[in-house]
């Protein structure tokens, strides 16, 4: 059942785990004018959604890093010269988190056509959005919108590209051996999996061939996933093969084919990748993860190329950080991603 939203323009939408942490006064941000400007470069979009996991939290993270210090850092970023706007919110459902399963999908197709719209109009802009979450279920939405515009601009044989920084592949699909958390699911819907109401939105499926989607980070990943990744021959470096070959080279390489081989592709980078004692802030810590260095590699890298249509930061929960530690995680990779000096 569609649940009605509340889409902010150029206004911060705080949620409820916000307002439990009874924040001082959110960040100011600029008007919605802005970020129709034809030059404007990133483009930052909050899209607190956390109905794709029982955990709650993680719909407070735009709010909480705007707090710790990220609207300050896009002022000094703009003085510098970056092209770097704030725009707002998608807000979350207003209402009560559902008990249908997988969680987050009674709530799931009404957020994703607002998040899809907003989306489809920055991507026309010229700008590339930063979106902020939310739970790793939004790469639903935000993904589509991606393959849809590359589509459109294109051709139906336009291929996108996904990195998916992440300890866990997000490849379940519902069923009885399932967490049938929504945000456990994205990466198989994308693939063309699990629900069709998911699988085609924007009318298509797959978003994404699975020749196209990379793994970097993996160290956590259930018997499902495992059997989809070798079926269908995914890409993944897992912690191990991190070790083994260096994050650089990894970069390199997996750089090189996206440039060369997709039209355009997505950075989606769930901060749980980052080993829980650097990034607290997380619903599902695993230990053993990269290193907040790694982390900044992997977004100078990327977040460098021409082909990059969209870098998503996602699954801070800051009910469960210590001292906005990931929070202020999170604001220096959104620095690294966008060219930010380091001197």
């Amino acid at each position: 059942m569609a649940v009605p939203l509340q889409v902010v323009e150029g206004a911060q939408a705080e949620g409820a785990a916000a307002r439990d942490r009874k924040m001082t006064g959110p960040a100011r941000l600029p008007p919605e004018v802005g970020c129709e400007m034809a030059d404007t470069n990133w483009v930052v979009l909050g899209a607190p959604f956390d109905r794709g996991t029982t955990h709650r939290g993680a719909e407070a993270a735009p709010a909480a890093i705007r707090e710790a210090g990220l609207t300050r850092r896009i002022a000094y970023l703009a003085g510098l010269g970056f092209k770097i706007t704030d725009c707002g919110d998608v807000g979350p459902p207003d209402s009560a988190h559902s008990e249908t399963l997988p969680t987050g999908i009674d709530e799931m197709p009404a957020y994703a056509a607002a998040l899809m719209e907003r989306l489809d109009r920055r991507l026309h802009s010229g700008g590339v959005p930063l979106v902020l979450g939310g739970d790793h279920s939004i790469s639903i939405p935000t993904i589509s919108a991606v393959a849809g515009f590359l589509r459109e601009s294109l051709g139906d044989d336009a291929n996108v590209g996904v990195v998916w920084i992440d300890a866990h592949p997000d490849l379940e699909t519902p069923g009885p051996d399932s967490t049938n958390d929504l945000n456990a699911m994205p990466a198989a819907h994308l693939l063309g999996l699990g629900l069709p109401e998911l699988a085609t939105l924007g009318g298509f499926k797959p978003k994404v061939k699975p020749e196209y989607l990379v793994y970097v980070g993996l160290r956590d990943v259930v018997p499902e996933e495992k059997q989809i990744i070798n079926d269908m021959a995914i890409t993944s470096y897992t912690m191990s093969d991190i070790e083994r070959l260096g994050i650089a080279a990894i970069c390199d390489k997996t750089l090189k084919y996206m440039n060369e081989k997709t039209d355009g592709f997505v950075l989606s980078f769930d901060i749980d990748a980052i080993d829980p004692m650097m990034a607290p802030g997380v619903d599902y810590p695993q230990p053993g993860g990269i290193t907040v260095r790694e982390a900044m590699l992997i977004v100078e890298s990327f977040c460098g190329s021409d082909k990059l249509r969209l870098f998503e930061l996602l699954e801070v929960n800051p009910s469960r950080d210590r001292d906005d530690l990931t929070s202020k995680l999170a604001i220096n990779l959104i620095h690294r991603a966008v060219g930010g000096p380091l001197i």
